[in-house]
């Protein structure tokens, strides 16, 4: 395909990697609108269920001097539309603020600059040019990162899920992003009965989310993705088929045991101190308890610990020492007679004994393991959203090849990278994760001489 042709002209998809850049413009503080399809060698789109905003970079070639006509100085904004089918229902029109150029290099006729211009949402950097300091009393969190949403940083369009428990809090002088992140440690999901505290507070192209992982775990697979044999003839490779086809992948994680034992994955605990009631309460995370609550929602159907055992005979859930914490706490004070004889002097208790050992076994979980995919360009995936990835087993047999035992399944979508090229490629990078396994582990047989070797050595 021509250059230019490629990134204007394209009406449709014909192969798996096709797209449409229907808009690309950048606007300037003094009102003025200017197309830069025909300059870009490569656009990227990044949304992370981990990172508050959505971001972005275009890397331009510049024979024109746009950079000095335009006056870049960070007062800019950029109009993005692009898609799979020109004005196909994917298609979604936003504006974002250009805050960087990067490295500017010319060629050797310096008649050309290649240059890279980066941008992020708004929201961004409001945040980071006010503070917010006040009382959030009598409020669940969702209601109150909804009212900072909307009266701190101007948010129109915010899917917020409900959280259970009220509270009353005091921001101590925090950037709004800093206030919903902290505000997200104490929230507990309404759908699991305020049972654990995995709230995560992201961007996607459509909007801002606040959600649980559970809630996206529960979720419909979005599509099935096959690592297959690719450049089939016609006859036998749909559009369809290809456009699922997984072009490569790169296991990023699939256990490590330092790294669960250090983040306290499997077992944790939690010493909580009432200070004023003089109470202390130990709290103890077992991730074989936790997985039976019937509350608790996994990807896939077995879980990922293994029964085997240290030298002193305990699993890796009875380790409760490999990651401790030393929290503060209020729950005593509804029982300390001498406090709550004073009208008003206890507050409402925010259940730290609850919400800490889960939260931090929760987030280790969901990145157990960790894949990155690379697939034909897809506007409509996002994260937060469910897959399911179709992975072939290597191992030799004589009868057809089967799927992989542990690690195809359901997945959760962690980070999406959508990239276009000048070349007429669209190409979108997913990292997926999961907290569970396709198949039970096997099991650990603690008679085995060998076994019992290797553990006394």
């Amino acid at each position: 395909m021509d250059d230019n042709n490629a990134l204007v002209e394209n009406a449709g998809a014909t192969y798996s990697q096709d797209f449409s850049l229907n808009t690309l413009n950048i606007l300037t503080a003094a009102g003025q609108k200017f197309e830069m399809r025909r300059l870009l060698i490569e656009f990227s789109f990044y949304e992370d269920l981990y990172s508050f905003c959505v971001s972005g970079h275009l890397t331009l070639k510049d024979g024109q001097g746009f950079i000095e006509s335009l006056q870049l100085q960070g007062n800019e904004f950029i109009e993005v539309d692009f898609g799979k089918i020109k004005d196909g229902s994917n298609d979604t029109t936003s504006i974002y603020r250009l805050y960087k150029v990067g490295d500017r290099v010319a060629t050797g006729n310096l008649n050309v600059e290649f240059y890279t211009l980066y941008f992020c949402s708004e929201e961004l950097l409001i945040s980071e040019q006010k503070k917010i300091s006040k009382s959030l009393s009598g409020q669940t969190i969702s209601q109150s990162i909804s009212k900072i949403l909307k009266e701190d940083l101007g948010v129109k369009k915010a899917y917020i899920e409900e959280t259970s428990g009220v509270y009353n809090l005091v921001v101590p002088s925090l950037k709004p992003f800093e206030t919903i992140s902290w505000l997200s440690t104490y929230a507990r999901p309404a759908i699991t009965g305020a049972f654990g505290a995995d709230m995560l507070f992201f961007e996607t192209k459509y909007g801002y989310n606040f959600r649980s992982i559970q809630s996206m775990m529960r979720q419909s697979i979005y599509a099935t993705y096959k690592y297959q044999q690719t450049n089939l003839p016609d006859e036998i490779e749909t559009f369809q088929e290809s456009t699922i086809s997984v072009l490569n992948y790169e296991f990023v994680k699939t256990y490590d045991q330092l790294d669960d034992i250090n983040s306290g994955t499997f077992a944790n605990s939690v010493l909580s101190l009432d200070t004023l009631a003089r109470t202390a309460n130990l709290t103890k995370f077992d991730y074989n308890k936790y997985k039976t609550n019937a509350n608790v929602k996994a990807l896939d159907s077995n879980g990922a610990l293994t029964p085997s055992q240290n030298r002193f005979g305990q699993t890796q859930n009875q380790t409760f020492e490999s990651k401790f914490k030393l929290m503060t706490s209020n729950s005593g004070q509804t029982k300390a007679s001498y406090i709550k004889q004073q009208p008003g002097s206890v507050a409402k208790d925010i259940a730290i004994e609850n919400y800490v050992p889960n939260r931090t076994a929760q987030l280790s979980l969901a990145n157990y393991i960790v894949v990155k995919l690379t697939i034909p360009g897809d506007p409509g995936i996002t994260v937060g959203r469910t897959i399911d990835f179709s992975l072939m087993t290597i191992k030799p047999t004589l009868n057809e090849r089967e799927p992989d035992k542990f690690y195809s399944g359901k997945y959760l979508v962690t980070a999406v990278r959508h990239i276009i090229q000048s070349e007429g490629i669209y190409q979108t990078v997913l990292e997926i994760a999961k907290d569970s396994l396709a198949s039970k582990p096997n099991s650990v047989d603690s008679s085995s001489p060998d076994w019992k070797k290797v553990i006394a050595d």
